[in-house]
Formats: C-alpha cells, sequence, structure tokens
C-alpha cells in the first residue's frame, strides 16, 4: 500500500477551506501564525499543527483526510453529486472550489452522511468489471418497491437463504442508496458470515486470537429507465440466484427473466452537470473543429408519483440557451420540483466553417437510455466524435473487459 502523504491534500485545498477545517475540529494553527499570512507560509502552519497533535487526535484526523484523499478524484465528486438531487445547495457550492479536493473537503465538513453514502457508492463503482461482478438486463421502465414494508421481506428472505442447513439465522442488513445522477439505487446488503479468527498482537507484542465474524457484502445496482441490474456478489452463479430471486419478489414483485446485455450502459442523468467536457476527460472538442456544444433539446419525467413527462425545446438557433438552463430558470417548482430524470436528450455541437463558407455545420446526438439512436445516420468521423463525446462526459459506460470462468445464460463479459 502506498504511503498516505496528507501535505499534498494541504497544496489542494484554499487556506479559506482549511481554517473551516481547523475551527470545526477545534484545531490550532502551529505557534503565532494566522490564516492571514501568505498561501505558502500557512501551508507550512497548517503542516505543523497537524503534527502537534497527540497521537488519538492525530489518528482521528488522519482518518478523516484520508476519507478525503479516497473522493478528490472526478470519480469520487461524481459519486458526491450522486447522493443528491439537483439543485441541492452542496451542487451549488461545488461551482465555487477549484478542485476536487476541496469538494471533499467540503462535504466532509458540511454533509458527513451524504460523504459516506459516496463512499458506499464509489466502492461499488470501483468493483463493477470486476471477476465478482456481473450485469442483467430487464425490460426497461420497471417499477421498483423500495418501501420498509418491501425491503423487510428482502432482508428476511435474504438472511434465510444464506444460512445454512442447521444452522441458526443469520443477521442481514440492507442499505437503500438513491444514485441522483445516475437515475438508479444501490442496495448495499450485509449478511452474517461464517465465524472466522484473526491473529492479533497485544501488549509486549504477544499474539492472540480473536474471534471474528465479518459481513457477506453484496451490492446490486438497479437502473429503472435502463432495465440493468450490476450486480456484485461473492460465490458465483449460485450465490447471484440466491439474490436475484428474492430480489426479483419483493423489489420488481415479479419473477425476474434476465437478458444478455447486448450493449454499454447510459447514464442519462449524468448530462445535469453540463455537456461541455472538463479537463481530465481527455477530449478537447477545439482540436475536433468544434466551436461551441449544448443540450439542444431533452425529454425529463419526474420521480415522483404520478409520473410526467416535461418536454424542453429552446429555439434552435445556435446562440439559443441550452435546455437544461432553461429548467433551472424557469423554477418549474410545481411540476418538477421533486427532482427528474432524462429521458432522452439532443447534444448539438457547432463546428467552426471550413474552407469558404461562413457558417459551420452542426451536429445532433441523439441520446436515450438504450444508446445514441441517430449514429448509423452519421458519417464515420462524427460518429466516433460522438462516441468519444459521450465517454467524455461519462453518459456512457465503456465495456470493461472480465475474464470469466462460467458463461451463465444472465451473465455477459462486458457491458
Amino acid at each position: 500500500m502506498a504511503a498516505f502523504n496528507y501535505r499534498d491534500l494541504v497544496r489542494q485545498v484554499r487556506n479559506q477551506y482549511w481554517e473551516f477545517y481547523f475551527k470545526a475540529r477545534s484545531i490550532e494553527l502551529h505557534e503565532d501564525a494566522t490564516w492571514n499570512q501568505p498561501e505558502k507560509e500557512v501551508q507550512s502552519s497548517i503542516q505543523k499543527g497537524f503534527d502537534a497533535l497527540d497521537d488519538v487526535r492525530l489518528g482521528s484526523v488522519y482518518a478523516e483526510l484520508r476519507r478525503m484523499k479516497f473522493l478528490a478524484n472526478v470519480r469520487g465528486v461524481q459519486a458526491l453529486r450522486n447522493t443528491v438531487p439537483l439543485g441541492h445547495a452542496m451542487l451549488d457550492d461545488f461551482e465555487h472550489h477549484i478542485s476536487d479536493a476541496e469538494r471533499a473537503l467540503w462535504a466532509l465538513i458540511n454533509w458527513p452522511a451524504k460523504l459516506s453514502e459516496a463512499e458506499s457508492i464509489l466502492q461499488a463503482d470501483a468493483e463493477i468489471g470486476k471477476r465478482t461482478w456481473r450485469r442483467i438486463q430487464l425490460p426497461p421502465g420497471q417499477e421498483l418497491h423500495l418501501e420498509a414494508v418491501d425491503i423487510d421481506p428482502l432482508r428476511k428472505a435474504l438472511a434465510e437463504a444464506f444460512t445454512p442447513k442447521k444452522g441458526r439465522p443469520r443477521a442481514c442488513e440492507i442499505d437503500v442508496l438513491t444514485r441522483h445522477l445516475d437515475g438508479g439505487v444501490q442496495l448495499d446488503i450485509r449478511v452474517e458470515d461464517n465465524l472466522q479468527r484473526s491473529l492479533e498482537f497485544g501488549a509486549d507484542d504477544k499474539t492472540m486470537w480473536r474471534d471474528v465474524r465479518p459481513p457477506l457484502r453484496m451490492t446490486a445496482i438497479i437502473y429503472p429507465e435502463n432495465g440493468v441490474i450490476d450486480l456484485l456478489v461473492v460465490g458465483g452463479e449460485k450465490a447471484r440466484q440466491k439474490l436475484l430471486v428474492p430480489l426479483g419478489t419483493h423489489v420488481f414483485k415479479k419473477l425476474l427473466e434476465p437478458l444478455t446485455v447486448s450493449q454499454p450502459l447510459f447514464l442519462l442523468n449524468r448530462l445535469r452537470d453540463g455537456v461541455n467536457p472538463d479537463e481530465h476527460s481527455g477530449l478537447d472538442l477545439l482540436d475536433h473543429g468544434v466551436l461551441k456544444v449544448r443540450l439542444s433539446e431533452c425529454r425529463v419525467r419526474s420521480v415522483q408519483k404520478p409520473l410526467c413527462d416535461y418536454v424542453v425545446k429552446p429555439p434552435a438557433e445556435k446562440e439559443a440557451p441550452d435546455a437544461l438552463e432553461c429548467v433551472r430558470f424557469q423554477h418549474t417548482t410545481t411540476l418538477m420540483g421533486t427532482g427528474f430524470n432524462f429521458i432522452s436528450a439532443t447534444v448539438s455541437l457547432y463546428f467552426a466553417p471550413e474552407g469558404d463558407s461562413k457558417k459551420g455545420r452542426a451536429l445532433h446526438v441523439g441520446l436515450k437510455p438504450t444508446g445514441i439512436c441517430n449514429l448509423r445516420d452519421m458519417e464515420e468521423a462524427d460518429a466516433q466524435l460522438a462516441e468519444k463525446l459521450v465517454l467524455a462526459l461519462g453518459v456512457m459506460q465503456g465495456p470493461p473487459t472480465v475474464e470469466l470462468t462460467d458463461q451463465p445464460v444472465t451473465a455477459v463479459e462486458g457491458a
């Protein structure tokens, strides 16, 4: 494991946010240092302030900084955005931060519960594509039943399914996390597992054995609009079936008959972050002659009953406003005040004029939960650019490469 270097985090966060953190944790700056000193001098004082803490407090601070480091990247900030709906104060604050480290620190101080949810989401996303992962598909538009009256029977059913014969009933816990940015729901499942023994070092470096019972962790990420389920279950096909049967009975209210996934997963809700790739995406649209990109049309659906669709279609001109800007500006409190999911969208790219032409051409990329709907109508170069764009925006997930030892009907090697 690489050594943890908190000094790198100190340099990524502006002094004003470290001041807020120090006051929240009752930490004093080293000696006569003040927050009004030059940036580098304050950073040195911050490091000395950490080093001056006693072992107990320093361990607590290090633990928080490690959590911050875990989320101080593009995928970590996406996980944080996934925990809150559009319009949340945390998203507004993120617009004023200059680094992912600042965003992670701000969430750590102000929204610790959301930070914990983001850690669970990021941990599950990191496991997608590995050996314990399988992706299955159902007909899209599935209705999910996630109230307590549905989750409690699911918890009992899974506890019974994973209890050995002639064994005492095992405990089971389920956390339901709403993935706002992805338009999905994540079920974090923990089942009491077999008793194991852990070797520990006690006083005077004497060894001792301690009985531990680590939980069996499983995760199901359900995207109802796409009809896709990501399963992260240790134990092979038999263990997955133990999860799928109760999942269908209590969450879908019908027997699951999954199909193989034939194409990458599209997460249209990530268009909420805008349609301009950031510097971390590796795509510079100017290199392709694109001067402007905007969300020119979208169809959104409310997330609470009664369900309704809302079409946002600004004028077609290049200088017309972005469709998402229209939704935010109109303040459609009555219709969409409780949040919405993207059902379809059109992203328009406007190119620079070529040759003697005074007007550049436009490329319109139609997106649906099943993919790019007008890909076959594009020229090869435009089709490749459209795929690069949705990949850079995180709207399309590239198919992971997984080596499988078994080939069940419900599993595929990629997305």
